[in-house]
């Protein structure tokens, strides 16, 4: 089963209808703070197949662990996450709490569960700071973020290299 977090959001949904429409068991996991449920109605429509659905923050570590003792999670696609700019701005901490804070708590549980499952992280452009140049390509230079937003996504690039050295 596919774990997609934020799998209600915009790039989420069509990520699921994708995933499904390719054969896939699919388990959102969203906290609804940027999405609805009517969203399942859509992905069900558009797939013929109605994902498994579990309202969750993944702030919530206790809620992570149980998601991983119930569903055999052989792949995530990680895209929920705080994504405003300048509300990162305001509320810089609950960034760091919510972005970062739930990606620590999949990675743990990938890490108890121990077994490999694949992991694919949303990161953003932001990651490349004030471009020198344009388009903004992978081989950019990585420089400092310009919002708590965007350093949240440099942070968490940088716990993945970290966590897949460690492996």
């Amino acid at each position: 089963m596919i774990l997609v977090t934020g799998g209600l959001g915009f790039i989420g949904s069509h990520t699921v209808v994708a995933l499904q429409e390719k054969g896939h068991e699919v388990l959102i996991i969203d906290d609804l703070s940027n999405s609805t449920l009517e969203v399942l109605e859509g992905i069900e429509a558009a797939s013929g197949t109605r994902p498994k659905f579990q309202e969750l923050n993944l702030q919530n570590s206790l809620g992570v662990v149980e998601v991983f003792k119930s569903h055999n999670i052989t792949g995530i696609i990680h895209f929920a996450a705080a994504k405003a700019v300048g509300e990162s701005v305001e509320k810089p901490i609950a960034y760091y709490q919510n972005n970062l804070g739930s990606l620590l708590n999949l990675l743990a549980e990938i890490e108890n569960s121990n077994k490999p499952i694949p992991f694919i992280f949303s990161s953003s452009c932001t990651v490349y700071g004030e471009a020198t140049e344009l388009p903004i390509s992978e081989s950019s230079p990585v420089k400092p973020a310009m919002s708590p937003y965007g350093n949240t996504k440099q942070v968490g690039e940088e716990i993945l290299v970290d966590t897949v050295k460690a492996v």
